[in-house]
């Protein structure tokens, strides 16, 4: 993760994962990687890899 945000806002990882925001809104609720600060809502990407990499087929 070199040079990557580790925290992002919907819109830029819908962008980085390629899907839509409401998409990427239920892959972070499912992968529990959403963090509220005030207002803002970030995920945490290393939550979504790991979400994801669960579902990798062998």
């Amino acid at each position: 993760m070199i040079g990557e945000k580790r925290y992002v806002r919907i819109s830029e990882g819908a962008r980085r994962y390629s899907v839509s925001p409401n998409t990427f809104r239920m892959m972070a609720a499912g992968a529990h990687a959403i963090i509220h600060v005030r207002r803002i809502v970030l995920i945490d990407t290393k939550m979504i890899d790991e979400y994801l990499e669960a579902f990798r087929e062998e």
